[in-house]
């Protein structure tokens, strides 16, 4: 039976008590999931090598964060093996000092558990219904990246923030697009185009991001001076690293340029979080599996919902199970987005007919 107008307050009643009843289950897995990071957190101190020690190690030594010594000091205390370089922009040490004046055993589990119960926030305000994102905890993107202590799930958050934000409230969109992206700019190459057209979000971003920047100058200009020498000493390792981007199938400047226009057309078809955040795989020179975990809500929500058939859902599951974990892997599952998403494909045509304000948002659509 449809409503009839004076059922309106009514259906709006409904609604508003579905959405409370949502956010507050979503609060309850958040907080389910801070304590259960930072329990796995704080056991694994001791056990392996997070990523993010070098980070707290470098925020300590913020006056030269990019100087081997303070990750050769590290390893010399923790007996660490092997290259572990910090190549973070100068701006990713606002983010990471806070935690550097606290002792490792704390920072550590506070950092993890922070990234992670606003992921899982984020991604309970995209998934329907919310108790499915608790199945977030076992993906390995997302666990990988919670366990080496990468900003991976904080950009994700911001990521799902900003995306959920960007048509109502475009200004504080763009100011957490920029947080991501003084974090790991990487990831937000493409935000450019990805927002291109909503000006408001992204004169915000480059607005925040330059206060950023600025505000990162309380470190001192010598970090932004080292920087790009971090950078092209890592460029010379980074080769011989494992990594999941597709650009690390073949050396070649070609290929690398072949793949950026692909990702640069993706993210201009896909004006959205799929956009932004699969669009970058496309360009990056270095990439492991955990840059995947922005893109896992997405995927919970192809499994669920099969808007656009079972082609995406399958190419989510396997990110899921944690199969993207190799260049070839990578291209084939970016490659199957694309087509899963075009035109041509019968299911995206399909959906495209039913909900065309949704489309090409629609991909990468989930509840708000």
């Amino acid at each position: 039976m449809t409503p009839g107008l004076g059922d309106q307050p009514i259906v709006e009643a409904a609604h508003g008590a579905a959405e409370r009843a949502a956010r507050t289950q979503g609060l309850a897995l958040a907080a389910a999931t801070f304590v259960i990071a930072a329990g796995l957190a704080a056991a694994r101190i001791g056990h392996g090598a997070p990523d993010f020690y070098v980070f707290w190690a470098a925020a300590r030594h913020w006056q030269a964060p990019y100087d081997p010594a303070v990750v050769a000091q590290l390893q010399a205390a923790i007996h660490l093996q092997g290259v572990w370089p910090f190549v973070y922009p100068p701006t990713f040490l606002l983010f990471v000092w806070p935690f550097a004046q606290l002792p490792l055993t704390l920072a550590y589990p506070l950092w993890t558990a922070l990234s992670a119960a606003l992921f899982v926030w984020e991604a309970s305000r995209r998934i329907r219904p919310v108790w499915a994102a608790a199945a977030l905890w076992a993906v390995p993107p997302v666990f990988f990246s919670a366990a080496l202590g990468q900003p991976t799930l904080f950009v994700g958050a911001a990521m799902l923030a900003g995306w959920r934000l960007a048509e109502r409230r475009p200004h504080l969109a763009g100011v957490i697009f920029a947080l991501a992206a003084c974090m790991k700019p990487q990831a937000m190459i493409l935000a450019p185009v990805a927002l291109f057209g909503n000006w408001r979000a992204l004169g915000a971003m480059l607005a925040a991001g330059a206060a950023l920047a600025g505000a990162s100058l309380a470190f001192g200009l010598g970090p932004w001076l080292a920087w790009p020498h971090a950078l092209a000493a890592f460029a010379q390792i980074a080769p011989a690293a494992e990594r999941t981007n597709p650009s690390a199938l073949i050396a070649s400047p070609w290929w690398s340029a072949a793949l950026a226009a692909f990702g640069v057309m993706f993210a201009w078809r896909n004006k959205n979080l799929l956009g932004m955040a699969a669009g970058a795989l496309w360009l990056t020179p270095y990439a492991h599996d955990y840059d995947l975990a922005p893109l896992a809500p997405l995927a919970v929500s192809w499994l669920i919902e099969r808007r656009r058939g079972w082609g995406p859902a399958i190419s989510g599951g396997a990110l899921l199970a944690g199969l993207v974990a190799s260049p070839l892997a990578s291209l084939a599952f970016l490659g199957s987005l694309t087509i899963f998403g075009s035109p041509l494909w019968p299911a995206a045509r399909r959906a495209a007919a039913d909900a065309p304000a949704l489309s090409p948002g629609a991909y990468a659509s989930g509840a708000e």
